[in-house]
């Protein structure tokens, strides 16, 4: 054989076979060619389920289901708002002492001290009340005449020694002169009212429970009512703000009168008897105000939250009217009426914080309402 055809026949040979290692991997190689083929048509598939499983979660969680309405909406009161009211008339009453008072500031002060000294006396007659407010009204006029700041001053001092004497019953048990003559009858419309020490506790070793229920701002919101109720200045800037009106009814909606008669002593005692209420609570004599039991006492107290959400909101058109009046009616056992609530709440707000809430409540009021006709 030449040397070309050796080289020829070597040229035709076929290449050596592969290792069994070689083979081995080959497959693999091919495998993760067909894997790699097929993911670039997964690729982002995570975020992908994750959004698809919150959707459906969020599908699920929009269902309404039966809920207990429990939990009553309360109006919300900016804290720094309630803190500039109160500096502006720590600010006055400071001054006021510094600087003293006009004559005529003075004496419609003095004015309405004896008013509340006649009040604040459970054997006071009718008319000695009405005598009394007559020299506070004659006196009104003098004052504004110096000003209404002057008045502001005079009313800021006042409150200020209104709330100094409260406290000082919470720590005394005792009642000064100070604050019968500044609050009136206030003791009598705390116990009245189970806004002394905590709802139902009696007192313990023959001492009586005197912590307070409302704080400082609540209680200068009263004492301002009191006072423009009595002397009949309730116009701006005598008017309490809106934050003290929130803050105020957050505090009557939480603590219901079971007599429903509210703040009538302290905030309007200056009516035609000096016992009227201007937020239309019954008198003593009504039936909703001598509670026989405990169930009549709810729904007294249920009944007086209906008068006061209906007052708030006409202050207060963002509180969510409907939505509170519904669970309030369901806790008088007024389904369908409760039920119409909740509706009107979703019609007005069909998007909002509170949507949920009166979808779940709405459908626990339709349940009982359909209960009732079976």
């Amino acid at each position: 054989m030449s040397r070309a055809e050796s080289v020829a026949v070597k040229r035709r040979e076929p290449r050596a076979a592969p290792s069994s290692r070689a083979r081995d991997r080959a497959p693999a190689r091919t495998d993760a060619a067909l894997r790699r083929g097929w993911k670039r048509h997964l690729e982002g598939w995570e975020p992908g389920l994750v959004a698809v499983f919150i959707a459906g979660s969020a599908a699920i969680l929009a269902v309404p289901r039966s809920v207990e309405p429990a939990e009553l909406p309360l109006p919300l009161a900016d804290a720094r708002a309630l803190a500039q009211a109160r500096d502006a008339d720590t600010a006055r009453a400071r001054e006021a002492e510094q600087r003293g008072l006009d004559a005529e500031v003075r004496a419609l002060g003095s004015a309405i001290r004896a008013f509340g000294v006649v009040d604040a006396d459970a054997d006071h007659t009718e008319a000695e009340l009405l005598a009394a407010r007559k020299r506070v009204l004659d006196a009104v006029g003098p004052a504004l005449a110096q000003g209404d700041e002057a008045v502001l001053r005079l009313r800021a001092y006042q409150m200020s020694s209104f709330i100094r004497e409260v406290r000082r019953f919470e720590a005394t048990g005792e009642e000064s002169d100070e604050l019968r003559e500044l609050g009136g009858n206030f003791l009598g419309l705390l116990r009245r009212s189970a806004w002394l020490g905590r709802r139902g506790e009696r007192p313990r070793g023959g001492v009586e429970a005197r912590r307070v229920a409302m704080d400082g701002a609540v209680l200068g919101v009263l004492f301002k009512k009191r006072w423009g109720a009595i002397s009949g200045v309730q116009r701006e800037p005598f008017a309490p703000s809106l934050d003290e009106e929130r803050a105020l009814f957050k505090f009557l909606l939480s603590h219901p009168v079971g007599a429903a008669r509210g703040a009538q002593d302290l905030a309007a005692p200056a009516a035609a008897a000096a016992r009227a209420d201007p937020a239309g609570e019954p008198q003593p004599s009504s039936t909703a105000a001598a509670p026989r039991g405990g169930g009549e006492a709810r729904r007294a107290e249920e009944q007086y939250r209906l008068k006061k959400i209906d007052e708030l909101a006409a202050l207060d058109p963002s509180y969510p009217r409907h939505l509170a009046r519904g669970v309030a009616l369901y806790r008088l056992g007024k389904f369908a009426q409760s039920a119409e609530a909740f509706r009107g709440h979703l019609e007005q707000h069909p998007d909002g914080e509170h949507t949920l809430r009166a979808q779940n409540y709405l459908r626990a009021a339709l349940e009982r309402a359909r209960a009732e006709q079976l």
